[in-house]
């Protein structure tokens, strides 16, 4: 595999990394009203700043969020919608499979 593809799919790999925790899809979701600052986005989502800070960054990292500084006030906005997107699009496929698993999950013999 040449640099440039290995690069890419790590960066996929980092993208999804930071969608795997949901009150960074709650900040997410938020994110695609308006932007935010820190100490309101904290208080819609009934987290503290710092932990608030620390998705965000993290969001940030991934290239999923943008902030603006404005004076002293740092506004966030979401940088890329299309991954609410994408995960409305797979959560329907995936809930519907996770209810099969249930459903098929079994012992072999109890039927």
């Amino acid at each position: 595999m040449e640099d440039r593809e290995q690069r890419s799919y790590e960066l996929k790999a980092e993208m999804f990394k930071a969608l795997a925790h949901p009150m960074r899809l709650r900040i997410l979701d938020k994110l695609k009203e308006r932007p935010w600052c820190v100490c309101e986005l904290a208080a819609e989502v009934g987290i503290e700043k710092s932990v608030a800070s620390k998705h965000l960054s993290q969001l940030k990292t991934a290239g999923l969020v943008d902030d603006e500084r404005r004076g002293t006030l740092v506004e966030y906005r979401l940088a890329a919608p299309c991954v609410l997107e994408m995960a409305a699009c797979a959560e329907g496929p995936v809930l519907k499979n996770r209810r099969r698993q249930l459903n098929i999950e079994e012992p072999v013999g109890t039927q």
